[in-house]
């Protein structure tokens, strides 16, 4: 689960914008960010739409370079 907004552009180095956003089934132009948490998939309400292949590897690349 990568929490979006389409309220901002990206403001942190760590933010990413979603280039691909309406490919992903979103609807609007996004901003992710990466964060590493557990979420209960209880209160997970509904799926927003999945990254394309370019943005989830922009975001692997992005995860990686935090935890080195």
């Amino acid at each position: 689960i990568i929490p979006l907004t389409s309220q901002s552009k990206a403001q942190h180095s760590w933010d990413f914008t979603v280039s691909q956003w309406q490919a992903a089934g979103l609807l609007k132009p996004s901003v992710g960010k990466p964060v590493i948490a557990s979420v209960e998939k209880s209160i997970v309400l509904k799926k927003l739409g999945q990254l394309h292949t370019d943005d989830l590897k922009a975001l692997q690349t992005l995860l990686q370079k935090m935890l080195l």
